[in-house]
């Protein structure tokens, strides 16, 4: 599902030094965690190396020491990869969430696609590990990867069946995820074009993939 579209989606770090971070406060050492983890993401979302990127980098970032890391983290791999982690977790807990918002499939599908769109426009160095990043960490398929594409199986399997559509599921979400990566790309890559709101690309989406209720 990797594309290399959405490159110019990723900020570039700044080179300015952050100011030194203050020594976190007990029960705050989860927070540095998460930060750290995010700063990460980040990285490699621009440098698209694990080789260009050091602990000492992601520390530097965040603002704490290189010690300060090394308490939560073996090495630099071991940071990116479970930063990647991190990040497919955070995708899935938006999609999960927004499958929840109805029984009704249409509707949760929907949700499911205003969700993924705000996912990747919010946060578009997260996005860009996930799909467009050619960091290579020799772990395969990411488990939340897949967790995250059985989601939406099986909701298009629900809303084909729904409406008596015997077309494969699996064939069908893989459109679907074609559609979404697209309408992502073009509104995060290219923001000043006059493209439709995402609503209107959402609608057009359902529409031409017969994915709203079939009317008796």
């Amino acid at each position: 599902m990797s594309t290399d579209t959405i490159v110019t989606m990723a900020t570039p770090p700044t080179t300015a030094k952050p100011p030194p971070r203050t020594r976190a406060a007990r029960g705050e050492g989860e927070r540095l965690r998460h930060d750290l983890l995010d700063a990460a993401a980040e990285l490699m979302a621009v440098h698209g190396d694990i080789d260009a990127i050091s602990l000492r980098a992601v520390a530097r970032r965040v603002g704490v020491s290189a010690t300060a890391v090394y308490r939560h983290f073996d090495d630099h791999v071991d940071l990116l990869r479970e930063s990647v982690e991190h990040c497919w977790s955070n995708f899935l807990h938006v999609l999960a969430e927004a499958a929840t918002t109805s029984s009704d499939p249409f509707v949760a599908f929907r949700a499911m696609g205003d969700a993924y769109v705000r996912f990747a426009l919010d946060r578009p160095g997260q996005y860009r590990v996930l799909f467009s990043s050619k960091v290579a960490l020799g772990d395969g398929d990411a488990p939340g990867g897949l967790a995250a594409f059985q989601l939406l199986l099986d909701m298009v399997a629900r809303m084909l069946r729904a409406n008596g559509d015997d077309r494969d599921p699996f064939f069908v979400a893989v459109q679907v995820h074609t559609w979404m990566h697209g309408i992502v790309d073009l509104c995060g890559s290219h923001p000043d074009m006059p493209w439709p709101d995402t609503d209107a690309l959402l609608d057009g989406l359902a529409s031409s993939l017969r994915l709203e209720p079939t009317t008796t």
